[in-house]
């Protein structure tokens, strides 16, 4: 009788479609016997089972250690997703719209914001548990640091604690309570360095990553820090130092060589970067803490590139491993040496797994870097293979035995003067910290692509929305790849006219969820690409969804808002918003099956009339490159166009009372307790100019408003 019960509920759970095994219903609801019989009937057929009574928790950036974005839930899955709805959703009090990936464990959701800040919520009542936000001045702060405390990628965490970063300091928070339970410096705050990477932990440490956003004020650096106490126990730096002081270790004295004799010298006026930016993985199986460096530093003039060019450039652009517990170097593979243009840093989401490879089974480390997806031997850092998953027009040959990159001539400007040149990945890449995933059914990885074709000139001015312009010979645009990781081909792609999309989740219910920048939540069939289920969020999701059973119950649990969190949304914001999504809340969305719960519509963004009038054009134009080259962008946008949420203001919004106090603002530094950096270098005519500018760009988009409404 049990061994019939058994056998009917098998069938019940998988079908088969053209020749594909595929769950199609849940377990959910079983005794522990059921379950662990229904698990062995389900080994023997081939088919991994679907322990959802026993799937709770969601405890790394990715889902577990190998962080691939995968769970082997079926409850829902590709023949019932049409079914899926929003179970609940909790408007959170966090001003800038939600990036990371929301950790879960006993019921209970983490996500982080802001500031060091991050929140819980009760996943079965949607209430919120706590908040935490530290107190934090920052006057002591540079402008680098400041800007790296609006950016979060997402938080870390283990039993007792949920850790989160604010610049150059690092929190640990009790999981219960909300309360912190240390704080710990990560670097000097005065300088220009701080982490804009989520958290780590493992082996009872804490792993962050430093940077100074490639600006050559200081070398990047992977830390870590004992997670009882926030004491630091190791560094090791992506570049060398000072050749007049000891090296710190071998690694660095070899380096030093591969950047020329007068380095320093150099480094110390622009470059010296290689920042430690998000893509950080622990391995538990060869305790290696894995992560990536940014490119070399900032460029500036064609004689810079040229420098640049010809050097090889230790550790920039590469992906680097060494002893979890010691610090000490075991590998490196650089990406590309001398990266005079930004387009080959190794900062993207790191994915680990057992693959079935020619010659056997082995532990690979697999990321989709800005212009290939690499797979190497975890354990060695050897070469496996290599592949274009987006259009790449920047090198004339890859070496298929060690994956090293040519550039093509006319990418090195510097030796054609007045020349541009599109590149194609640009420097913002094909994909970065955006979570990918791996279905270890289908065999692929998911990757949330982005075509953003950047042209490039002789004095290294870079045009990255070259691509949204009507002459441009590659059109950007958004991607969902699904990839085959080795045979490094594509097996299908969906195409997304929103360039930033989101992060990805697969499910042994044979699914692909993703959400986009114009509001929608996608179920695909993760065999076929084809979609399944849609739903209007209403707002912008830049993050990779978790699941999680609560009560024998799958939920799918993912973060929306403005995005604003991410750096992208306020940078580069047609890239990465719409007029629609601008406002949205941050929210914490809880879908299920059968789930019925509405949002309601995101309010338009209303523009003022702006506070003075129309400015000349030349006034305004000065006041743009006063704007670009102060690296106002970096938090106001590109565009100015930044969400409406955000403690970031909108500066085609301001008053004339703002307006006036603009002198004390940027000069005196009014607001820099508030985060808000000063520079005491501009003068009157600067800061008229910056007025004119705001004022211009606030006139053209409130033009652009009032003929909508009329048109209306």
């Amino acid at each position: 009788m049990r061994t019939s019960l058994l056998l009917l509920l098998l069938a019940c759970v998988v079908s088969l479609t053209s020749g594909v095994m595929r769950v199609t219903a849940g377990t959910a609801g079983g005794t522990p016997a059921d379950v662990a019989a229904l698990t062995a009937v389900a080994d023997v057929a081939g088919v991994a089972a679907a322990p959802e009574a026993l799937t709770v928790e969601w405890t790394h950036l990715g889902g577990s250690a190998d962080s691939q974005q995968y769970s082997p839930l079926t409850q829902i899955n590709a023949a019932n997703v049409g079914s899926l709805g929003l179970l609940r959703y909790t408007d959170l009090p966090v001003k800038e719209g939600l990036v990371g990936n929301p950790l879960i464990k006993d019921g209970v959701a983490y996500e982080s914001a802001p500031r060091g800040g991050a929140v819980a919520v009760d996943l079965a009542s949607g209430k919120l548990r706590w908040e935490f936000e530290p107190a934090f001045d920052y006057s002591d702060s540079s402008p680098v640091s400041m800007w790296m405390s609006h950016v979060t990628r997402g938080l870390g965490m283990d039993a007792q604690h949920v850790y989160t970063a604010n610049g150059c300091y690092l929190f640990a928070i009790d999981r219960s309570s909300g309360r912190e339970v240390w704080e710990t410096r990560i670097c000097d705050p005065a300088r220009q360095l701080g982490t804009n990477s989520a958290p780590r932990t493992g082996g009872g440490k804490v792993f962050v990553g430093i940077e100074n956003i490639e600006r050559g004020t200081g070398r990047g650096y992977a830390a870590a820090f004992d997670a009882r106490t926030g004491k630091e126990l190791w560094r090791f730096y992506s570049v060398p130092g000072d050749p007049a002081q000891p090296y710190e270790n071998p690694q660095m004295a070899l380096a030093a060589k591969t950047w020329g004799p007068d380095y320093w010298k150099i480094t110390q006026h622009g470059g010296g970067a290689a920042g430690v930016w998000d893509g950080m993985i622990y391995d538990p199986k060869t305790d290696l803490l894995i992560f990536g460096t940014g490119n070399p530093g900032p460029h500036r003039t064609p004689q810079d590139f040229a420098w640049l060019g010809s050097h090889q450039l230790l550790y920039s652009d590469s992906l680097i491993a060494v002893n979890a517990s010691t610090g000490k170097y075991v590998w490196h593979y650089q990406l590309l040496g001398g990266d005079a243009w930004g387009i080959s840093d190794a900062t993207a989401h790191i994915m680990l797994a057992d693959l079935a490879l020619p010659g056997g089974t082995r532990h690979v480390l697999m990321s989709a870097e800005k212009q290939y997806f690499y797979l190497l031997d975890a354990k060695t850092g050897q070469f496996i293979s290599a592949g274009a998953y987006v259009p790449n027009v920047n090198f004339s040959a890859i070496d298929p035995k060690t994956g090293q990159l040519t550039v093509r001539e006319a990418l090195k400007t510097w030796k054609h003067p007045g020349t541009t040149v599109v590149i194609q990945p640009g420097a913002w890449g094909g994909h970065t910290w955006i979570l990918s995933a791996y279905n270890p059914q289908t065999h692929l990885v998911y990757i949330p692509a982005f075509i953003i074709p950047q042209e490039f000139s002789f004095h290294g001015e870079s045009a990255y929305d070259y691509g949204l312009s009507p002459h441009a010979q590659i059109r950007a645009q958004g991607r969902l790849v699904a990839w085959d990781p080795v045979a490094q081909k594509e097996r299908w792609h969906v195409d997304h006219p929103i360039i930033m999309n989101g992060g990805v989740l697969t499910t042994a219910g044979s699914l692909v969820l993703q959400g986009t920048a114009d509001g929608k939540f996608f179920a695909y069939d993760a065999y076929s690409g084809k979609q399944l289920w849609s739903f209007d969020t209403h707002s912008i999701i830049q993050a990779g969804a978790s699941t999680v059973t609560l009560n024998g119950q799958q939920l799918i649990v993912v973060p929306a808002g403005d995005a604003s969190a991410s750096n992208s949304a306020r940078y580069f914001s047609a890239a990465a918003t719409t007029s629609e999504t601008l406002m949205a809340p941050s929210r914490l969305l809880v879908f299920a099956l059968g789930g019925q719960e509405q949002l309601p519509p995101t309010p338009l963004k209303v523009l003022p009339k702006p506070a003075r009038e129309r400015p000349s054009a030349a006034l305004a134009a000065t006041g743009e490159r006063v704007f670009r080259s102060n690296s106002c962008s970096l938090c106001h946008g590109e565009d100015l166009r930044i969400a409406g949420q955000g403690r970031i203001p909108d500066l085609r919004t301001v008053t004339e009372v703002q307006l006036d106090a603009m002198p004390t603002v940027l000069r005196a530094g009014m607001l820099v307790p508030l985060g808000m950096p000063k520079f005491p270098n501009l003068t009157d005519a600067d800061i008229a100019a910056l007025q004119a500018f705001i004022e211009s760009r606030a006139w053209e988009d409130y033009d652009r408003q009032q003929a909508r409404l009329e048109a209306n």
